[in-house]
């Protein structure tokens, strides 16, 4: 810790050994570290002395580093140990001098440290233009190659002499600085503004979570100059553990929520400060202030942070006018807006549309000269007339205050002529907790998404197959945008989107990695055999496996590399399909247990080869997955009273649907009155249960079992007792086969049951993927399955609408199908996943021959 007095003693005897060596007003110096001490009292010595500062990222390239310097034409560099060596290696037969930003010495060279240059006393400082280059910033890429610029004294002291006015800062205060130095943005507001105030700055430990989590308690922040993913990880953090604490308190916390956002829109009241001070007080103790730049603070989470009765600041500007020009400002807010201009700064929207969206053009002395050696460049920045042409898009209203709608640089001009605004889209498609992150771009005319999953949200929720989670999503969010806005492919990044420090997407980038993307899916071969894979496949229990495997999966995509998920589709019931297989053709066990063991073939291939190496052999009479006290309790006749009330919810659900959906059957008759059946609908939306129910006749469904989500229906106490008497049984989608095993013994005792083949509602009404495990329960039970084609459930509730429309819904029964018509259609070696599609396929036909019968 320093004070004040400190910082200011040796900032002065640094600028006296600064002039010495030859650093006055005018020349350029670069600097590279993480943020520290060091940094501060050099960059504000760089400053005092009329210096040019050359802020270059810590995380930068040694190639990224040698483009800066080359192009900036610096002569000294301050550095941190961890880029000394590299630097003097490769300028060591240049004249750069290479100083340490840090007291380290090295074995091979004495230390050349910034504080081997402190003077014993400090000289006066010496005069220069405040018009003059402070500081020369280079853009952070998002749309292609940095741009450098300078800011001037002036300019920067046009932001921050406006907010220290102000007074959002405190002296006292101690504001935590999260974001790298080199930015405009953290350097001017986080570290001028606040320093300027009379405050102390505080540098976490580093900018991961536990480590300003960790600044925030111990350090005694009061307030954050930080970006908007800081604060969207702040409020998602909370709803966590407010949710970890059940439901109850889950809903409690939500009203709370909304009545505090209440009395603040109506009232002006923040009582989210004493309603939710023991949240706030779990986060920071004292920290009350939360500042957003950088980018667009979302309304959602401003609005919480407010409700928890933080004083949120927001404002806009670009590195172009020394990063802020407008804010909302004490007693001058409007939340949702980025406030009103600073100063002397002056806002004008130029070509505006019907909605007074237009280009944001500013003009003020925070406002830069322009681009460093761009002539070309500052032409198309500047209008005849003066103005900073921003490139961002937005309006004001009534009262000056500015509402930023999205970049005009990157707006993606689609083959039909369309514009869409990639930032606002985005924000729709995000609305999924399976989607961490989405990135838009422009590919052969139409819209394309590079998509970062969620995927431990995914598979906690018991979906095995990623892509396809995110293809219903994905698609089910596009229902609700005009159709020039729904996406024409997407592909799942292996990595996290390409951001720049401060959060935004770097654009430039994304048709590459969207190729790339593609590219690994589409690849047939991802290396030759190997030695090592050849011998392995002389194991006779390898090569049996491979064998298993080449009967059941495309050749082009089997190779030892090949991952059994995203190349080979192998999802949660395929698995089990594979594993019963295995087990009945090979004698070798593949449990659940083993699918966290193996991701790819090669994988696979070894663990056979140990299991058969350690003496394995098949367990005859294997227990059913299922717990015997799960069949025995759902699947167990019910007594008379229940068969009442099965009764009479039959009646009453056939009169209401019938009523209000004017049902219409067809093909009743292919009902069989006795025998297991399966009854094999299409699934797109809630309805469809009820639907289906209301359509059969008692004498099937008093026979009649469903499956329900384990935890979305029978994780409520209350309704069990109906799902019994619905003949509603627990499904699992992590425990496929214990749900399948369940499915199957309703067969295996005679009954009906009525099962969903595409596992999730479909988001556009046309029919899915059926998955295998109907396919399994089909050859297993040698049940036979009758086609069921349900229209109009998905027009009158589909997935993202809550209230049904009363309109017309039409069923279809097809004729019962054998498993030797399907194997007949599927091929003679047909698989569970085969037996599957020919089932898809003869539901398909139920859309056929309404159609042909119609014409």
């Amino acid at each position: 810790m320093a004070t004040f007095a400190d910082v200011a003693d040796e900032t002065r005897r640094l600028v006296s050994g600064l002039i010495d060596l030859g650093i006055g007003p005018g020349v350029r110096v670069a600097m590279i570290g993480p943020n520290s001490l060091d940094w501060v009292i050099v960059r504000l010595a760089l400053g005092a002395g009329g210096a040019v500062l050359v802020a270059i990222d810590d995380l930068a390239t040694d190639q990224e580093i040698g483009a800066i310097l080359q192009r900036s034409h610096c002569r000294f560099v301050f550095c941190s140990g961890a880029h000394a060596a590299s630097l003097r290696e490769r300028y060591a037969d240049s004249d750069l001098e290479i100083w340490r930003l840090d007291a380290a010495t090295e074995a091979s060279q004495p230390a050349r440290s910034w504080r081997t240059l402190l003077a014993r006393e400090a000289e006066p400082l010496p005069r220069f233009d405040a018009d003059a280059p402070m500081m020369l910033v280079y853009t952070s890429g998002t749309t292609g190659k940095p741009k450098g610029f300078t800011l001037s004294s002036n300019n920067v002291w046009a932001n921050v002499g406006a907010l220290v006015v102000e007074q959002l800062i405190e002296p006292g205060d101690r504001v935590l600085l999260p974001l790298p130095l080199h930015h405009a943005y953290p350097q001017v507001i986080g570290l001028f503004t606040t320093l300027a105030c009379g405050a102390a700055v505080v540098f976490p430990e580093s900018p991961t979570g536990p480590h300003i989590v960790n600044a925030l308690k111990t350090a005694g922040v009061s307030g954050i100059i930080g970006v908007p993913r800081l604060y969207t990880a702040l409020v998602t953090a909370v709803a966590a553990r407010i949710s970890a604490k059940g439901a109850v308190v889950a809903s409690v916390f939500r009203v709370l929520l909304s009545g505090s956002i209440l009395a603040y829109r109506r009232l002006g009241l923040r009582i989210g400060k004493w309603l939710f001070q023991p949240i706030r007080k779990g986060i920071g103790p004292r920290l009350r202030l939360l500042v957003s730049g950088g980018a667009h603070l979302e309304p959602a989470v401003l609005w919480q942070l407010i409700a928890l009765g933080f004083d949120v600041r927001s404002g806009y500007g670009l590195a172009e006018t020394a990063s802020i020009f407008t804010g909302n400002l004490p007693g001058r807010e409007r939340m949702e807006s980025e406030g009103r201009a600073l100063g002397q700064g002056r806002i004008r929207i130029a070509e505006s549309n019907d909605l007074g969206i237009g280009e944001i053009q500013l003009k003020g002395p925070s406002v830069f000269d322009g681009y460093a050696d761009a002539a070309e460049a500052n032409s198309a920045v500047f209008t005849e007339d003066g103005w900073f042409r921003s490139g961002d898009l937005g309006y004001l209203d009534e009262d000056s205050y500015l509402y930023v709608t999205g970049r005009a640089k990157e707006v993606i001009v689609l083959g039909g002529g369309k514009n869409v605004y990639p930032e606002e889209l985005e924000k729709a498609y995000s609305d999924s907790p399976y989607i961490e992150a989405i990135a838009l771009l422009e590919r052969n005319g139409a819209l394309a998404a590079l998509v970062e999953a969620n995927v431990a949200t995914i598979r906690a929720d018991g979906f095995s197959r990623v892509e396809d989670v995110l293809r219903v999503t994905l698609k089910d969010i596009g229902q609700r945008l005009p159709s020039y806005q729904r996406l024409s492919g997407f592909a799942i990044a292996d990595s996290p989107l390409p951001r720049t420090r401060l959060g935004k997407f770097r654009r430039h980038l994304l048709p590459e990695l969207y190729e790339q993307a593609l590219a690994e899916v589409r690849a047939s071969v991802r290396s030759e055999p190997s030695q090592a894979d050849e011998a392995l496949l002389k194991v006779p229990a390898a090569r049996a496996v491979w064998g298993l495997l080449a009967r059941r999966y495309p050749a082009d995509r089997l190779t030892p590399d090949a991952d059994l998920e995203l190349d080979l589709g192998i999802d949660s019931l395929e698995w089990m399909a594979l594993a019963l297989d295995a087990e009945s053709r090979l004698g070798l066990r593949l449990d659940e247990a083993v699918r966290s063991e193996v991701s790819t073939v090669r994988d696979l291939l070894h663990l056979a080869s140990r299991r058969r190496a350690e003496g394995e052999r098949p367990t005859e009479g294997a227990p059913s997955p299922v717990e015997a006290d799960a069949a025995t309790r759902w699947l167990q006749p019910t007594g008379t009273v229940t068969r009442v009330v099965t009764r009479l919810l039959h009646g009453l659900n056939r009169i209401l649907v019938r009523v209000l959906f004017r049902l219409e059957t067809s093909g009743l008759e292919h009902l069989p009155d006795d025998g297991p059946l399966v009854i094999a609908p299409n699934h797109a939306s809630d309805l469809d249960p009820s639907v289906l129910a209301a359509a059969l006749p008692w004498r099937i469904t008093r026979r009649l079992y469903w499956s329900g989500d384990a935890g979305r229906l029978f994780g409520v106490r209350w309704l069990r007792p109906f799902l019994r008497a619905a003949h509603v049984f627990p499904v699992d989608g992590r425990l496929p086969a214990a749900s399948l095993s369940l499915a199957a013994e309703v067969l295996k005792r005679g009954k009906i049951l009525a099962w969903f083949p595409e596992e999730w509602r479909s988001p556009t009404g046309e029919l899915q993927t059926f998955q295998p495990g109907v396919g399994w329960l089909l050859r297993e039970t040698r049940a036979p399955v009758v086609p069921v084609l349900i229209e109009g459930s998905f027009e009158a509730l589909p997935r993202q609408r809550r209230l049904p429309r009363l309109t017309r819904i039409r069923i279809r029964f097809g004729a019962p199908l054998g498993i030797a018509e399907l194997s007949k259609s599927a091929g003679e070696a047909a698989e569970p996943i085969d037996l599957a599609a020919a089932l898809r396929n003869s539901v398909a036909a139920l859309y056929r021959r309404k159609t042909d019968q119609g014409a």
